[in-house]
């Protein structure tokens, strides 16, 4: 199976795109749920209390799936060099720090996701691994509909998203620009 990864920063919108894309017919897999299932998980890291999962064994169960091409919905798919095709979603930080919040994420860790959204660190990561097989959607102002249908649009080849048209580093670097 070569699944079609949908990753970024936490709160960007995977879940919920991930959602309309599995009532659109699409098999949609979650890569926590996975994790979780199938006992990929390591432990809990002592500093920043979230789950290690075992990438090496979660992409290696991914590829025996067989079947269909899926949807492989998490932010640490792209870490799985299987994927035919993967769609980072990427958010303003202003606007991810509310999401962040409004789940209950500590401050370090709310800080940790914004930075890391600024950095375009899903984006490095996934375009390191899987070259010009990655492409990019900004999220901001755009109804989960709306991301869906890009997404719908690129996985049909209608549409191209080369990464590197997002950059939210004037906010890292507090340019004062609002979005």
């Amino acid at each position: 199976m070569r699944p079609i990864c949908i990753t970024g920063t936490p709160g960007v919108g995977k879940s919920t795109v991930a959602e309309i894309l599995k009532d659109s017919g699409f098999r949609v897999l979650s890569v926590g749920e996975l994790a979780m299932e199938e006992g990929f998980i390591l432990g809990r890291d002592p500093d920043r209390g979230y789950l290690e999962v075992d990438i090496e064994s979660l992409c290696s169960h991914v590829k025996g799936l067989g079947g269909d091409d899926a949807i492989l919905e998490g932010h640490l798919s792209h870490l799985c060099d299987c994927c035919s095709m993967v769609i980072v979603l990427r958010l303003h930080p202003r606007i991810l720090e509310g999401r962040l919040e409004a789940r209950g994420y500590p401050e370090e860790k709310i800080a940790e996701n914004l930075e890391a959204e600024a950095l375009d660190v899903c984006l490095v990561e996934a375009v390191e691994i899987h070259g010009d097989r990655v492409h990019e959607v900004d999220t901001t102002g755009r109804s989960a509909s709306a991301v869906t249908e890009i997404i719908m649009d690129i996985i049909s080849g209608s549409r191209v998203c080369q990464p590197g048209g997002v950059d939210f580093s004037g906010w890292l670097l507090g340019d004062g620009k609002a979005f």
